[in-house]
């Protein structure tokens, strides 16, 4: 655990900071007075620090359309172009690039192909390649960015930047975040990729209000994001959320996984398990379009391909009970590429789910499927950055404060326009 900084007045400073910049990112638009008396602060207080940020273009003010009488408060707001991150979904054979702006929206976003091996080297010159090229094609000028957020399926070792384990890409402790930040003098974030979506649903989407929840992808592969108290959890070496290789079948002609296991809920579940027991062969990476002609004959009537999807569900939902059993969240958020298959796989899960479920409070967790497309996933890993903007300041580390990068590059941009 991360050690406490002693008190002092730079770390008091800090705090406020803080505690302002999320009120103002929390509430979208809020008075000063409001300000004072949400955060506690006195009006002195508010009053400096909501002057350094009009003075470096961070926040904006303007007159509230309604008021109950006399002078309209001013109300103020986040420059959502007070600075930009780049987020990178990093496949086997593709990269999806996307750059947001302060409040997490994209602003921009490519696809890029990788040529050749996945050598990690190589990658990482093709990496920080596309992040210029697509900087440049946004009009965006370099020192905007704030930093670079990278997502890729595996056991991720956030804190350290290192890929510990990714299968499709056969990497083993490949120190990422410290090669991408060499190429490109910028802070570098690394995660596993539904690690990242959670992290933008908890800060910018449907779990902004759930301080306990699940964000659970279907795909080619299963994965999950485990979020509790309002922080991911990641487990002693990055590998928590390892969903898709939970045993579902212990028997001894159990479906064989991609991860070389029998059993496991990915093998049965996903698109790779649903394409292997309509083919009985490997599918190999792709699998879009046949995962597509299978969901068709399914909803043509075709028995055999409805009961493979029917046992994807089923399986899907006793798996989706014991992870409620243990986690007790107030959310589950469903999405990802296996969506497509719709109700043929929906169904059967919630009818499966509360028979599994322990006591009587499933009908309090709220089950809300989500559309996530390559965008999605890189504005995910932009998110890495702008989630150190709501972190307290409390805590030692070596990176700057996000606020602080802010402060810097947008007085240096003051200082620039007024030559």
């Amino acid at each position: 655990m991360a050690s406490t900084r002693t008190g002092h007045k730079r770390l008091l400073r800090d705090l406020n900071q803080s505690i302002v910049f999320n009120l103002l990112m929390e509430q979208g638009a809020i008075s000063r007075t409001d300000l004072s008396k949400r955060s506690g602060l006195p009006a002195a207080t508010i009053t400096r620090i909501v002057g350094e940020f009009l003075e470096a273009n961070l926040i904006s003010e303007k007159l509230a359309e309604e008021s109950s009488g006399g002078r309209p408060p001013v109300l103020l707001s986040i420059n959502p172009a007070a600075g930009y991150v780049v987020g990178i979904k990093l496949r086997e054979d593709r990269m999806t690039i996307a750059i947001c702006d302060l409040t997490c929206a994209i602003i921009y976003s490519m696809d890029e192909q990788i040529t050749g091996e996945s050598v990690p080297q190589r990658v990482v010159e093709a990496m920080a390649d596309a992040v210029k090229r697509c900087v440049r094609v946004a009009n965006i000028a370099m020192d905007k960015v704030l930093g670079i957020g990278v997502g890729l399926s595996g056991l991720i070792d956030s804190a350290r930047g290192i890929c510990r384990y990714s299968a499709i890409l056969n990497w083993r402790d490949v120190e990422l975040a410290a090669a991408l930040e060499f190429k490109l003098h910028l802070p570098v974030r690394i995660d596993n990729d539904v690690n990242t979506l959670a992290v933008a649903e908890r800060y910018f989407g449907e779990g902004r209000d759930a301080a306990n929840f699940l964000l659970l992808t279907l795909g080619r592969g299963i994965g999950l994001g485990v979020v509790i108290g309002g922080e991911i959890y990641c487990g002693s070496n990055g590998g928590a959320g390892e969903f898709g290789h939970m045993t579902i079948d212990s028997s001894t002609d159990a479906p064989l996984c991609n991860c070389g296991k029998r059993g496991c809920l990915e093998a049965i579940a996903s698109d790779y398990g649903i394409l292997r027991a309509a083919t009985g062969a490997d599918p190999g990476h792709h699998v879009e379009d046949a995962i597509g002609t299978l969901i068709e004959r399914a909803q043509q009537g075709d028995e055999g391909m409805r009961a493979i999807f029917t046992r994807a569900g089923e399986a899907l939902g006793i798996a989706l009970a014991n992870l409620t059993n243990l986690f007790d969240p107030e959310l589950v958020l469903i999405g990802g590429e296996g969506l497509r298959a719709g109700e043929l796989i929906l169904e059967p899960m919630r009818v499966t789910l509360p028979l599994h479920r322990f006591g009587t409070v499933y009908e309090s967790i709220k089950l809300v499927p989500q559309t996530i497309d390559d965008a999605s996933w890189a504005r995910g890993a932009a998110s890495l950055l702008l989630r150190e903007v709501f972190r307290s300041p409390i805590y030692e580390g070596n990176e700057a404060l996000v606020i602080d990068d802010l402060l810097v590059q947008a007085n240096a941009g003051n200082r620039r326009r007024r030559k």
